[in-house]
């Protein structure tokens, strides 16, 4: 027993353990967790918590659209459409892939273009400080530039960015948020569900998994939703199942309509 300077006993509280997975906020989910659980051969129990209590809470990625508080982080060999399927990906992270290239240039030019959108030439060093440029500013300033081979280099962008019917296959740029971690706790009003491991052998219980497989075995059916909005249209995605042996189906809402 543990007493403090007043002779007072301290009741030592229980450590919970909840590092097998995030909080849920349906039962059906945490279900599929606890499920998980016990036929991995841990003894286990579903309870109720705060998230932010949680080993590992549900975390929600900043609202920060300002594409001048992000930064290059590598560029990869892919094309439009494997971008758009990317499920690892947000959906501000595609649009800026899509609608963003990483320009190396001048001090001076990179303040410049972030406070006022003017570019110059000395945007497009090659070499000094990394910074984001609009595609359609890049567009915009090689076509009206005085030089003709700079309009090349327009239609390569076009191509690249601007055409959904082009095949083209090269690098893309993608970009992090250049303030600290972009992820932050998300507050719940209620306690969640989630798992907590128990110490001690587990009980032999093969009944319960089958009676949780088939509790939780409508949640395979139910579609997830992704939605990319870019500036000419807006991708909505529904996938039941993984990459590999799921289904899934896209629609492009163009944001004009033509004939």
């Amino acid at each position: 027993m543990t007493y403090n300077k007043y002779n007072q006993k301290i009741t030592k509280m229980k450590e919970i353990n909840t590092n097998w997975s995030s909080p849920k906020t349906n039962i059906f989910a945490a279900l599929w967790c606890l499920k998980a659980a016990l036929a991995s051969g841990h003894n286990a129990r579903l309870i109720k918590m705060r998230n932010e209590d949680c080993q590992y809470p549900i975390r929600i990625k900043k609202y920060d659209t300002d594409f001048r508080n992000y930064e290059f982080q590598i560029g990869l060999v892919r094309t439009r459409q494997e971008i758009i399927n990317d499920q690892s990906m947000s959906d501000f992270d595609k649009h800026l892939t899509l609608n963003y290239s990483a320009c190396y240039g001048s001090n001076e030019a990179v303040e410049r273009y972030y406070k006022f959108g003017y570019l110059n030439m000395d945007n497009f060093k090659g070499m000094g400080r990394s910074h984001l440029v609009k595609v359609d500013d890049i567009i915009r300033f090689y076509r009206t530039h005085p030089d003709k081979t700079m309009h090349k280099r327009a239609e390569s962008y076009i191509n690249q960015y601007k055409d959904p019917e082009s095949n083209y296959y090269g690098f893309y740029d993608m970009y992090r948020y250049k303030h600290g971690s972009p992820w932050a706790v998300k507050t719940f009003n209620h306690k969640l569900w989630v798992v907590e491991l128990l110490d001690g052998k587990p009980a032999k219980i093969p009944a319960l998994i089958k009676v949780l497989n088939w509790i939780s075995y409508p949640l395979k059916l139910i579609p997830k939703r992704r939605v990319l909005k870019m500036p000419e249209y807006t991708n909505y995605s529904f996938r039941i199942g993984d990459v590999v042996h799921g289904f899934e189906i896209e629609f492009q809402i163009p944001k004009k309509f033509s004939f």
